[in-house]
This record gives C-alpha cells, sequence and structure tokens, in this order.
C-alpha cells in the first residue's frame, strides 16, 4: 500500500467518523428542542443530557474537521 492510498484512506476513515458526530449532534439537538418545547419526553429523564451529548458531538465533529483540513494542507 502506497503512501498516498493510505493519506486517502485515512481521510475517509475521518470523514465517516465525522459524518456519525455530525449526525449525533443533530439528533440530540433536535432531540433536546422536541423535549424543550413539551412535543416527547418518553426516554429522556433530563433534556439538558441531549444538550450535553449534542455539545460533545459537537465539538468532536469541529475538531474532525479541522483535522482533516490539517492532514489536507501537509500533504501539499
Amino acid at each position: 500500500m502506497s503512501l498516498k492510498q493510505k493519506a486517502r484512506s485515512d481521510r475517509d476513515v475521518i470523514d465517516q467518523i465525522a459524518g456519525i458526530t455530525g449526525f449525533g449532534w443533530t439528533a440530540s439537538l433536535l432531540g433536546y428542542l422536541g423535549t424543550a418545547i413539551g412535543y416527547s419526553n418518553s426516554l429522556i429523564t433530563s433534556p439538558q443530557t441531549l444538550l450535553y451529548v449534542g455539545s460533545v458531538f459537537f465539538v468532536t465533529t469541529l475538531g474532525l474537521d479541522r483535522l482533516r483540513s490539517k492532514r489536507s494542507d501537509d500533504e501539499r
């Protein structure tokens, strides 16, 4: 496996993880908003839990985006 192929596969893995965390913070934020307006309160006892989880996923997504940008800048 050449170095370019390895870098490309690393970039794909970072993109996939960022996609999962992006979905996670979006779902958490929508769940929080739904719970906050009283639409649903079936699974979560505290809506702030969803807000905290969404915040962690959001910061993780931003970090992965910065990592991917840094790696693509290093390849040039």
